[in-house]
C-alpha cells in the first residue's frame, strides 16, 4: 500500500497537537517500520521546514526534515504536475495539487485532516487518519 501524506498530519506529529497527534505520530511509525509506503510533496517539505522554524527554531526544524527525508520518500511537483492540478474539480489549488501528485506517485489514499479536502471531489481517495489506522488494523 502507498500513501501520500497531507501537511497538516505531518505537522499534527511533529507540534504534537493534540488531540490529533496520536494518529499522526502511529502512521509515521507504521510507515517508517515498513508497513506501506508514505509519501509527501516536494511543497510540503518547504512549508514543513517554515511552519516548524517559526515554532521550534531553525535547528529543529533542519532535524524534523532531515528525519522526514530520511524516514519518507518525496513526490516531485513539476509544471506539467501545476497544470494537470488546474483541471481537478477541487477549489482549493494546494488540495488538486496533492491529489495530482498522488496520482503519480499511485498512492492507495491520501491522508489528511483538511475537511474542504476530505468532501472534495479528488481523483485519489481522501482519508482521516483515524479512519486509516482503523482501516489498516481492521478494526
Amino acid at each position: 500500500m502507498t500513501v501520500l501524506l497531507d501537511t497538516n498530519v505531518i505537522m499534527d506529529a511533529l507540534q504534537e497537537r493534540q488531540p490529533f497527534d496520536t494518529a499522526a505520530k502511529e502512521i509515521l511509525l507504521r510507515a517508517q517500520n515498513g508497513e506501506f509506503a508514505c509519501y509527501f510533496t516536494a511543497n510540503a517539505a518547504t512549508d514543513i521546514f517554515y511552519l516548524y522554524s517559526k515554532a521550534r527554531g531553525l535547528e529543529s526544524a533542519r532535524q524534523a526534515l532531515n528525519f522526514l527525508l530520511m524516514s519518507y520518500k518525496i513526490v516531485s511537483v513539476t509544471h506539467e504536475d501545476c497544470i494537470n492540478a488546474m483541471s481537478v474539480p477541487i477549489e482549493d489549488f494546494e488540495d488538486a495539487l496533492v491529489s495530482t501528485c498522488a496520482k503519480k506517485a499511485e498512492a492507495d489514499c491520501i491522508i489528511s485532516r483538511d475537511d474542504k479536502f476530505l468532501r472534495g471531489k479528488s481523483p485519489v481517495k481522501v482519508i482521516e487518519p483515524k479512519d486509516f489506522l482503523k482501516k489498516l488494523t481492521g478494526v
